[in-house]
C-alpha cells in the first residue's frame, strides 16, 4: 500500500470510528473531562487520558493514567489527525519534554477536531477523539 494510500485508511479509520468505541457506558471515563493542567482538552484513550494542547502549528499531548497521574511518555508514539477549517492534517509525534510532540505545515486554529493514535512501548494502542 502506498503512503497516501495508508494516511487516507487511517485517517477514515479514526473519524469513521463510534465515539462510543472510546467510552463504555458506566465505565469510570464516561464523563466529561475539565481542562487539563495544561489548559487542554481531555479525552479518554484507552486507559490513559490524553490531553490535547495547540498552539499555532505545534501540537502537545500529555498523558495520564486513569488517576490523573502523568505517564513517561519515553518509547510512545501517536499520530494526530486533526481539522482545522475544511482540512484534514496528519502530525505524527514523538516524545519531547514529557509530552508527545509534532508540528503541522500550518496553524491550527484554537479547536482542531479530530483523534489521536496513541501507541506505547510494549505496542499497546489506543485513540482519543476530540469533537
Amino acid at each position: 500500500m502506498n503512503r497516501a494510500l495508508q494516511c487516507a485508511v487511517l485517517a477514515l479509520a479514526l473519524f469513521a470510528a463510534p465515539a462510543g468505541a472510546q467510552h463504555h457506558r458506566g465505565s469510570p471515563h464516561d464523563h466529561d473531562h475539565p481542562p487539563g493542567p495544561n489548559g487542554g482538552r481531555v479525552e479518554g484513550a484507552g486507559s490513559w487520558h490524553a490531553e490535547l494542547v495547540t498552539q499555532a502549528e505545534t501540537v502537545s499531548v500529555y498523558l495520564t493514567d486513569g488517576d490523573g497521574k502523568p505517564l513517561p511518555v519515553e518509547g510512545f508514539s501517536a499520530i494526530a489527525i486533526l481539522k482545522s477549517g475544511a482540512k484534514a492534517v496528519r502530525i505524527p509525534l514523538s516524545p519531547e519534554g514529557g509530552r508527545l510532540t509534532g508540528k503541522a505545515d500550518t496553524a491550527l486554529g484554537e479547536r482542531p477536531t479530530g483523534a489521536v493514535r496513541i501507541t506505547a512501548p510494549g505496542g499497546a494502542a489506543a485513540s482519543a477523539r476530540f469533537d
